[in-house]
């Protein structure tokens, strides 16, 4: 049996990508290339994000102008939720949703190359990296998040209805006439289009990048990542620097807040999957990436390692595929 080719994300945004954006995914693909993997990642990110959010609010000042004309608050808000429950609407989301992830998608893909030239298992990466056509634990990833994402995007116009609707109400209770509350309704929704374009574009193109990277890792076997911020300081939440070169496992995700001792409990996850986290996984393909000594993650407590032979101790292992 032929070994099943390696999958093509040029052939695939050539045959999914919009004209408009074709050339557009294209030449990022190409930037990818030769990128150490953080670096990239950081980079690879802040582009798709910036490409997400300019795709939504798109998509959203497209409901703005269908709502343009109308006189009557009521009316606004009913065509917004007529606009949400359209066919062409999904299909707009959608489209936006598979240009991003594709893009992402495809970029990342280019940090586990990296890692496998570097790394002693590199045999097994690019195995599983050329399985990725056969093997649908990557695929999936990938139409499972179009798919939320497209769902997530779709919920825009009927959040900013329900809000609208809200100022709606509070208006007419405090005696203002009808033309008055149209014309504050009109207003506030180029804010609220744009801050629902930047949650959902930091937070979901965030929480793709890792679902993506979690998918690679386990179909070649990869048990471990290591966390790291974006580096910058006061930026980075206090939960947050405390997981800085954090090892943990896919298996078993940290909850930062607990471990920071902090009121508030998200519970667990892993990097990029709460809102507006930039940070990422990298995965750890080779025991040799390890410095100790190091902190390492296990079953909610943070362990300082002293070398390779602690390590495998406490986490039970003999090989970083295990």
């Amino acid at each position: 049996m032929p070994s099943p080719k390696p999958f093509d994300y040029e052939a695939y945004i050539e045959q999914h990508a919009s004209p408009a954006k074709r050339d557009y995914l294209l030449e990022e693909l190409r930037k990818a290339k030769g990128r150490a993997p953080e670096t990239f990642d950081l980079q690879l990110r802040s582009r798709v994000e910036a490409r997400y959010r300019r795709l939504l609010n798109a998509i959203f000042k497209a409901t703005e102008q269908a709502t343009a004309g109308l006189t009557d608050p009521a009316e606004i808000i009913r065509t917004l939720n007529t606009i949400a429950n359209s066919p062409q609407f999904a299909r707009m989301c959608e489209a936006a949703a598979r240009s991003s992830i594709t893009m992402l998608a495809a970029g990342e893909r280019k940090s586990w190359q990296a890692a496998a030239s570097a790394s002693s298992m590199g045999k097994a990466i690019y195995k599983a990296l050329n399985n990725e056509l056969t093997n649908s634990a990557v695929g999936q990833a990938v139409e499972q998040m179009v798919q939320e994402n497209a769902r997530l995007i779709k919920t825009v116009p009927q959040n900013m209805a329900a809000k609208l609707s809200e100022i709606a109400k509070q208006r007419y209770a405090e005696g203002l006439r009808p033309e008055e509350i149209t014309k504050e309704v009109l207003q506030k929704q180029p804010s609220l289009r744009e801050f629902e374009a930047r949650r959902i574009a930091r937070t979901e193109s965030s929480k793709a990048a890792t679902a993506l990277k979690q998918a690679r890792a386990e179909a070649a076997g990869f048990g471990f990542y290591i966390w790291r911020t974006a580096g910058d300081g006061d930026r980075v939440r206090k939960s947050h620097q405390i997981m800085e070169g954090v090892v943990c496992r896919w298996s078993d995700p940290p909850n930062p807040e607990k471990l920071a001792g902090e009121e508030r409990d998200y519970g667990a996850y892993h990097p990029g999957c709460i809102f507006n986290c930039r940070c990422i996984a990298r995965s750890v393909t080779s025991f040799s990436i390890l410095h100790f000594p190091l902190k390492a993650h296990k079953d909610g407590a943070i362990y300082t390692v002293r070398d390779l032979d602690d390590f495998k101790r406490l986490f039970g292992v003999s090989d970083v595929r295990q």
